[in-house]
């Protein structure tokens, strides 16, 4: 089983191929890798290499001492260093999307491409306000349906403020810094992020972005339109 010993933190990984440049998968909110794993096959037809990875506190990853989304960010380019990749197209699924976000603001020189599902970079009140619940809700081990494992309640609370903490310190200031192509993918009716309109803030403040909404879809488009999202990120990386 695979780990990158960063010093602060040991990350859980898992990858396919070898070679300078990675296709690269970051997960939701409390999830982990693990999911992607069955979609090396598929996108190694593609990329020379492809690789996933749990946050700190999350899935295999061990816990740490302190969250926050610029940690995520700098986990992620010091997990790309110990495994000799020097560039990524990163592909960042909702929360996972935040961190990519943070990632090219932090990175912009390790980003061939980055690639946002069902993500914003600022949230209004009232989803602000749902984030902290989620937060103080995790602290008793259950988010609605969901178990928070006590290993992980940490890393998924400093998950859900800073989600929440995008109304008052959103990243859609700091978007126009980002150069590299960006890929905004989003479901119109995605009840999680509210529908489409943070991803159009997104790709109005992305200086080199496509954006497309899928205005029949849910959260999550790379799972639930599997098809049609990997056509369409196939072309736009050509």
């Amino acid at each position: 089983m695979p780990y990158a010993d960063l010093g602060d933190v040991t990350i859980h990984y898992e990858e396919s191929g070898d070679g300078p440049l990675a296709f690269v998968y970051c997960h939701g909110l409390g999830s982990n890798g693990d999911g992607f794993v069955d979609e090396f096959g598929f996108w190694r037809q593609h990329f020379d290499r492809v690789l996933t990875w749990d946050n700190r506190g999350l899935g295999r990853s061990s816990r740490a001492d302190d969250y926050s989304l610029p940690l995520y960010a700098s986990d992620l380019a010091r997990l790309l260093d110990d495994r000799g990749i020097r560039r990524a197209v990163a592909l960042g699924v909702s929360w996972g999307g935040v961190v990519v976000q943070q990632f090219a603001i932090d990175h912009g020189e390790r980003c061939a491409a980055i690639i946002i599902d069902s993500s914003s970079s600022e949230v209004n009140l009232a989803s602000s306000e749902g984030w902290y619940r989620q937060g103080e809700d995790a602290r008793s081990g259950r988010v609605g349906e969901r178990t928070i494992e006590p290993q992980h309640r940490d890393s998924f609370i400093a998950s859900a403020r800073t989600v929440a903490g995008l109304r008052e310190h959103p990243l859609t200031p700091r978007l126009s810094g980002i150069t590299c192509p960006a890929l905004i993918v989003a479901g119109g009716q995605d009840t999680v992020t509210g529908g489409a309109g943070g991803s159009v803030i997104m790709a109005r403040n992305l200086s080199n972005s496509l954006l497309h909404i899928f205005q029949d879809g849910t959260h999550a488009i790379y799972a639930h339109k599997r098809d049609e999202f990997r056509a369409l990120v196939i072309e736009f990386c050509r």
